[in-house]
């Protein structure tokens, strides 16, 4: 006796009958559809950082150097300089002192997933929460892979100053505790464009060295609550900290910080997520796929901290702990 809930099974049901009825399959793909893009707005590491836009064809412009569609912004006079975000399928681009940028689309396509008509009805689990899991973790990776590409790009090696910016946009601070934490606060105010960040991005391994910092650094009560309530770690020293599990694009012991959206990028959206089902005899096959367009409008809108090695001035690359630094002459 299956020990699924009777509602998941016919649910499940339902929709796999739609799905494979020509007459109304748009309709049940059209269901699923809105459903993932919810989730996608909902669970995507690089839409909390940087907010989707969506937008249509009459935002579009064209360019001589790329067939795909283009959408061509005014850099504002205080950027650093803006880089477009290719994921992966064409040239990477920094432009510094120019008048314009480029927000350039591509489709972004997840796995084909195909399996027995039949095999499906059995699964104990939402096929809609399954495609959920499939079809936007794929799509998701590929978007957070190319943003986090790009800020890469833009911080350059840690502890070298950024000529454009005046200051390092990479530097290491030593062990994480209150220290380091204000010493990393410090990263984009550094710059000489002196924004602020709103938003931290962090590991979910790494987080949990903020509640070891103990009542003599942060006081009695925030310690007790960082022990006793994780929802504490949703905003650090101001900022509202965006954790992900995806320790290969984010590594442990690192803390990227952000500037407002307003100063930071855009993310537009040409074509919301659509799924794509075709059927082939008892076969079913699934995928899903966007259009969108992503650039940082303003290098000096991020930083990137590593609580590792010795703490470094933003602004010089130096050690803060060299006799140097603090121009003390060698004794003997």
């Amino acid at each position: 006796m299956s020990l699924q809930a009777p509602d998941i099974r016919e649910n499940n049901k339902v929709l796999l009958d739609l799905l494979m009825d020509k007459n109304q399959c748009k309709e049940a793909a059209d269901s699923v559809r809105d459903y993932l893009r919810i989730r996608n707005r909902e669970d995507g590491m690089t839409g909390k950082i940087l907010p989707r836009t969506n937008i249509t064809s009459a935002n579009l412009d064209r360019q001589v150097y790329t067939p795909d569609p283009v959408v061509v912004n005014d850099i504002e006079a205080e950027s650093a300089g803006a880089e477009t975000i290719a994921f992966g399928t064409g040239p990477k681009t920094v432009m510094i002192d120019a008048q314009r940028y480029a927000v350039v689309f591509k489709r972004i396509e997840s796995k084909r997933y195909q399996q027995d008509i039949n095999r499906l009805l059995t699964w104990n689990m939402d096929i809609k929460e399954q495609l959920k899991d499939l079809l936007l973790k794929d799509i998701q990776y590929q978007e957070d892979a190319g943003f986090m590409g790009a800020c890469k790009r833009i911080v350059g090696t840690v502890n070298t100053v950024n000529t454009t910016v005046d200051s390092c946009l990479w530097t290491t601070q030593g062990p994480l505790d209150r220290n380091s934490l204000a010493q990393a606060r410090k990263g984009l105010q550094s710059t000489n464009r002196h924004l602020t960040p709103t938003v931290g991005l962090i590991n979910d391994v790494t987080v949990w060295d903020i509640p070891k910092l103990n009542r003599n650094e942060i006081g009695g009560d925030l310690a007790e609550k960082l022990f006793t309530d994780d929802n504490v770690l949703s905003e650090v020293m101001g900022l509202r900290l965006v954790i992900t599990i995806k320790n290969e694009l984010v590594p442990d012991n690192d803390l990227w910080q952000f500037a407002d959206p307003k100063f930071l990028g855009d993310y537009l959206v040409l074509d919301d997520i659509i799924l794509s089902t075709e059927t082939i005899n008892y076969w079913i096959e699934f995928f899903g796929y966007e259009c969108i367009g992503m650039a940082i409008k303003n290098v000096a809108a991020l930083c990137r901290t590593s609580f590792t090695n010795a703490a470094t001035d933003w602004r010089t690359g130096q050690s803060t702990t060299s006799r140097s630094y603090y121009n003390i002459p060698n004794q003997g």
